[in-house]
């Protein structure tokens, strides 16, 4: 059941240091976009974030992390210092940041002790050094006993060049005694998102595939704010699971970090290959897991619907439990269902499968001939009803795109042809071609229509 984290065997690099002192502005500054949430309040990371870049011709890996609060009673604070620890520990270096504004803090003294008795390479980094601070101030640092610090503004791209060249110069070092870099170019890869409510399991589905507490799990909604990437390795295929923060209504949010989380949210549903919608099993279809699927929907992407906490029915009959999702939602009817149980491991490697097995299936192209012989085939068991003695026809019919699956329906008459009946090509076409769980988009079109869509 266990599966290794999968990572090139690049140099990794940690960013550290005690809450808003500018690691995740840092991390983003280097990538050249905004990867991780930032704001001005502390804790806003919380897991730890990857990302390969490259800079001055040099690869590695650098590692976002949450603010280290050392001797807290708060659980989540207390989570959040262990995955730090853990990053500082599986990294060959680390960018120690600190805050010339407040000088050095307990905080900065006990993670400089750290870094001392792991003998770790460290870049201590005297971030906020903006031009209404002097930089003087920035001396004290060396007390610390790490190496002199490197002067910065992320605001204000202050410093970070000289920062990211010794950076390089130190990876690049390691990149030559190390093998296993050549190019991932040609191996198969699945990205899989992983989106529903705050609280419904997603985080423990991850660390189940894992076997390891790899990202916060909590009892309190909202535990995951970025989109967390990891890659594991399965057979000869590399998947990527993507936590995301919880998707609720807009009306529900309780600050703005909540805002920049459904971002990064859409985001991942838009940059996967397919999506798992996560719902609690007991609870069923809520107002907002059905935002959710129409959202992945809209966006054409492969789905599973996973009704996760399955432990927590005491039996359940399958074909009724869908029958009572399709009654609510109808879109449910072409959506693979899976129950899973994180705590009982029930389905999770069946559901990983199932998504490469979309995979493949959502990059299907159907040549127009095999498609127009089914259209035939379809019409002739099943006309459409006359209208007024006009029977609408669809005479041919193409398809324009893949992932996601879009076809052009070329009509005598579209304005007659009832959405049932197209429901009813989409259906025969998911069981003709094995499109179950694609979203297939129809378009009507006029025979003489010259590019223009029919209403």
């Amino acid at each position: 059941m266990s599966h290794t984290e999968h990572f090139r065997n690049l140099p990794k690099i940690a960013i550290i240091g005690r809450p808003n002192v500018g690691k995740s502005s840092l991390f983003n500054r280097i990538l050249k976009r905004r990867k991780a949430i930032v704001e001005a309040v502390p804790g806003v990371t919380r897991d730890r974030l990857w990302a390969c870049v490259k800079f001055f011709n040099t690869e590695l890996i650098l590692i976002d992390t949450g603010g280290i609060v050392p001797g807290s009673n708060e659980k989540i604070e207390s989570l959040v210092y262990e995955q730090s620890r853990c990053a500082i520990d599986e990294s060959d270096a680390v960018i120690f940041v600190c805050d010339i504004r407040t000088g050095i803090m307990s905080s900065d003294e006990h993670i400089a002790d750290i870094l001392k008795k792991k003998q770790e390479k460290t870049f201590l980094v005297v971030n906020k050094a903006d031009d209404n601070i002097s930089e003087n101030d920035a001396f004290v640092f060396f007390s610390l006993g790490l190496n002199a610090p490197y002067i910065a503004s992320v605001l204000n791209n202050k410093g970070i060049d000289l920062l990211m060249k010794d950076i390089a110069s130190f990876a690049h070092g390691l990149n030559k005694n190390r093998q296993g870099l050549r190019s991932h170019d040609g191996i198969a890869r699945t990205s899989i998102a992983i989106v529903g409510r705050p609280n419904v399991g997603k985080s423990s589905f991850i660390n189940t595939i894992l076997d390891k507490q790899r990202l916060i799990v909590d009892d309190l909604p909202g535990t995951t704010r970025d989109s967390v990437d990891i890659s594991i390795k399965r057979g000869e295929r590399v998947i990527t699971l993507v936590d995301t923060a919880g998707m609720r209504h807009k009306k529900k949010f309780r600050d703005v970090v909540e805002v920049f989380s459904l971002s990064r949210t859409r985001e991942s549903i838009k940059r996967s290959d397919v999506t798992f919608i996560m719902i609690e099993a007991d609870k069923g279809l809520s107002r907002d897991d059905m935002a959710v699927l129409s959202y992945v929907i809209k966006e054409g992407k492969a789905c599973v619907l996973l009704a996760n906490k399955a432990d927590l029915l005491i039996e359940v009959d399958f074909q009724e439990y869908r029958k009572n999702l399709i009654y609510k939602y109808s879109p449910a009817e072409w959506i693979s269902l899976i129950f899973t149980s994180c705590k009982e491991k029930r389905n999770i490697i069946k559901a990983l499968d199932l998504a490469c097995e979309l995979h493949q299936k959502s990059k299907l192209s159907i040549s127009t001939p095999l498609l127009n012989k089914f259209l035939v085939k379809a019409q002739k068991h099943t006309p459409h009803v006359s209208h007024k003695g006009a029977r609408p026809k669809i005479l041919y019919a193409t398809q324009i795109s893949v992932a996601p699956h879009k076809f052009i329906l070329f009509c005598t008459n579209p304005a007659l042809i009832k959405k049932e009946y197209l429901r009813f090509i989409e259906r025969q076409l998911r069981k003709e071609f094995g499109l179950g769980g694609i979203p297939i988009n129809l378009q009507l079109r006029s025979r003489n229509a010259k590019g223009k869509d029919c209403d």
